[in-house]
């Protein structure tokens, strides 16, 4: 299904328009930000800082205790060509490795062992006088305050107290939001602006974060930098390094070894230069060189529909919401473009994509000595580059690495992903791909190249699997007039961003230092499902359970008072007139609430023509299926769903748990799901606002979970 093709949801909806969707462009970042300008940030002392444990135990539950401030800050690394950044993100009040070490983008960093719980004090320090970036208070519940946060432990099994969710939001002076009970169970002398957070880290070995999820403004806290990591550690993956995978960065950082765990968190950006006043003159965020620049006037014209005539005279404001934002700008771990050395040898890579909307293809390639280190054929358009040769299972022969897991773990068996294969729109397939909030954990191997430079390389088209020119930036994307009503900008440099494809390039060594490598025997059929949570179905198969319940639910697209584009969550009944669409709002009262230690299959009808990246709260899940259906037959009383091809099972690199799954256009994914509460060590109230153990499940697209793609998650 074509981006923008006709989308009918039962009869009298409006049916979208065939015409391209994306985010404002008319600003872009100056065309003097060099590719591999800056070093590729580690982790530690000099790096990103990493939380090191208080001194005291945690009040109530006295397990090791943290604090982390949240703060307005500069960064002058994350773009040096251009001056210092402002941001707003963690900061640890003990950084591991003493002294004072200076705050800097991603920071925060926590390394946890399974079973040992860790209890943190963030404190919010945003006691500034607006946000650093446009807000548009219009959309729901963004008038509660700018400076407002909450703290999600993506991917964690907490208490819904420390889940983090909308309207688990504090802010600096001591107001709350109406679900927030954090302190009252956790620290009842906690000082205004403190938030008191319990993990549990009763999980397998896995690449959590955390980042902001306050309602109204986690788009804008998110991409302003409120984000970290955190890696949980335990015994099977560390017998793992018997059979060859790299020592932990944390050990090798404490030893002063070659650090062979590299986490790589990805993100697009578009910075300010000295021409905003006269482009922009409306902007609202912080206007210095160097600082960041979103979107934030809506183009109407760009999304029309038949049939939609609610708020159809109202002129959105300026800030507005957009459907999505892009990006031409690309930091690997905090920085713009950059460069690292490693040596040829075997490496671990925690990839995240931490992009607003931007989904990724990533792909490997010997860089040709041209100042970008790619080159297109014209023709095609895909990199005429040599396919770096990374199988770790065959050094120096595949084009090939290893992924050993996802988000939710390791993989029961690793599966063997291309480095050199472009982004296919026909079959939607391409090398790595990965939606934001994705983390695929893979193994490479540089031992073929040494003395060369790798390019890590993207392609995927943005909003994705669609795309619109005006999103896909490098070298020549911008020398026609961009359709749309944008203004011509200025061609970008050979060498130089704005670019959207060109990630970093890791320059390899001929070189290898002690301690050599341990042989690798995990290989494409190591049985790896002892470091997994126990499966609800056996791995791989592709079938739902017989007498598990169903739950039928919908990805719907409808518009707003203001005219604007709107995503939105459903199940398959209508909740209002069937011309409205399956679509409710998240305030709307639950409709998804099952009962603790229940087993469920989810089957998601997406109805829009985006692929949207599903995250679920509390619950990872393991993908069954997908299966294409005819949209229009969905709602239908003449009888069920129209499918119109077989069932698929999931692909090879997401047979284990998940906890964000790609949905897509025209097609109803299939996953399950237990409703296990975590075991703490106090008890645990219900939800004032909505009763019960409140979670959410939403887009991981964050325009589309603001406005309004996220709806309640009741377990009672």
């Amino acid at each position: 299904m074509n981006r923008r093709t006709f989308i009918q949801i039962g009869a009298g909806t409006a049916a979208l328009m065939a015409a391209p969707r994306w985010a404002l462009a008319f600003y872009q970042s100056p065309t003097t930000i060099p590719l591999f300008g800056t070093a590729l940030r580690g982790v530690g002392p000099g790096g990103i800082p990493v939380a090191a444990p208080d001194a005291f135990a945690a009040p109530v539950t006295g397990v090791t205790h943290y604090t982390i401030n949240i703060n307005q800050f500069q960064d002058a690394g994350v773009c040096p060509t251009l001056g210092p950044t402002t941001l707003w993100g963690y900061n640890p009040a003990n950084p591991l490795g003493g002294g004072s070490q200076p705050q800097k983008h991603l920071g925060g960093i926590l390394v946890g062992t399974k079973g040992v719980p860790i209890q943190i004090t963030f404190r919010n320090n945003l006691n500034v006088p607006k946000h650093i970036l446009p807000n548009d208070q219009t959309i729901p519940d963004a008038n509660l305050g700018f400076n407002r946060t909450a703290v999600h432990l993506h991917g964690g099994l907490v208490p819904w107290i420390t889940d983090g969710g909308p309207f688990d939001w504090f802010d600096p002076n001591g107001n709350v939001g109406t679900s927030f009970l954090n302190n009252q169970v956790l620290n009842p002398g906690a000082a205004a602006g403190e938030a008191e957070y319990y993990y549990p880290l009763n999980q397998s070995a896995r690449f959590l974060w955390y980042h902001d999820h306050a309602v109204g403004i986690t788009r804008l806290n998110a991409y302003a930098g409120i984000a970290s990591a955190l890696l949980l550690r335990d015994g099977f993956e560390i017998n793992l390094k018997n059979q060859g995978l790299p020592e932990f960065i944390e050990n090798s950082v404490l030893a002063g070894t070659t650090i062979q765990e590299l986490p790589l968190a990805i993100q697009d950006k578009i910075f300010v230069g000295s021409n905003l006043a006269a482009v922009d003159p409306t902007y609202e965020g912080v206007t210095t060189p160097g600082s960041l620049w979103y979107a934030h006037v809506y183009e109407r014209n760009r999304w029309k529909a038949q049939g939609n005539t609610v708020g159809g005279n109202l002129t959105p404001p300026d800030p507005s919401v957009v459907a999505e934002f892009f990006g031409d700008t690309m930091l690997v771990n905090g920085t713009a473009f950059p460069r690292t050395s490693v040596e040829p040898r075997r490496y671990r890579l925690r990839l995240l994509d931490a992009c607003n909307a931007r989904f990724l293809n990533l792909q490997l390639y010997v860089a040709d000595g041209s100042a970008n280190g790619i080159t297109l054929d014209p023709a095609t358009g895909f990199p005429t580059n040599a396919p770096a040769l990374c199988d770790p299972n065959n050094p120096g022969g595949s084009a090939t690495v290893l992924q050993i897991g996802t988000e939710g773990g390791f993989l029961p068996r690793p599966a063997r992903i291309p480095t050199n294969v472009p982004f296919n729109p026909v079959t939607l397939t391409g090398s790595l791909l990965m939606a934001p909030a994705e983390r695929p954990d893979i193994l490479v191997d540089f031992n073929a190249h040494p003395g060369k430079s790798i390019i890590l390389y993207n392609d995927a088209p943005a909003p994705f699997p669609g795309g619109a020119p005006v999103n896909d930036y490098f070298p020549g994307w911008n020398a026609k007039k961009n359709t749309g009503g944008n203004p011509v900008n200025a061609l970008t440099p050979a060498g130089f961003g704005p670019n959207s494809r060109i990630l970093m390039r890791f320059d390899v060594g001929t070189t290898v230092t002690a301690p050599a490598d341990v042989p690798l025997t995990i290989n494409t059929t190591t049985d790896l499902s002892g470091g997994l949570d126990t499966p609800l179905i056996p791995f791989g198969v592709s079938t739902p359970p017989p007498g598990v319940a169903v739950r039928s639910l919908t990805l719907n697209e409808a518009f707003d008072p203001f005219g604007r584009l709107i995503q939105l969550l459903g199940t398959t009944a209508f909740p209002g007139s069937p011309s409205a669409g399956f679509g409710r709002a998240y305030t709307d009262p639950a409709t998804e609430t099952p009962l603790v230690g229940a087993t469920e299959v989810w089957e998601v009808f997406n109805t829009t023509a985006d692929v949207h990246p599903m995250h679920f709260h509390l619950v990872n899940v393991q993908v069954i299926n997908r299966e294409p259906f005819k949209v229009s037959s969905l709602g239908s009383t003449s009888g069920g769903v129209n499918v119109t091809g077989p069932a698929t099972p999931p692909q090879p690199n997401e047979t284990g748990w998940k906890e964000t799954v790609p949905m897509y256009p025209g097609t109803v994914t299939r996953v399950i799901m237990k409703f296990d509460l975590p075991t703490v060590p106090f008890t645990v109230p219900s939800s004032p606002r909505t009763g019960g153990n409140e979670y959410v499940w939403h887009c991981h697209i964050l325009e589309h979970e603001e406005h309004d793609m996220m709806r309640p998650l009741v377990v009672i």
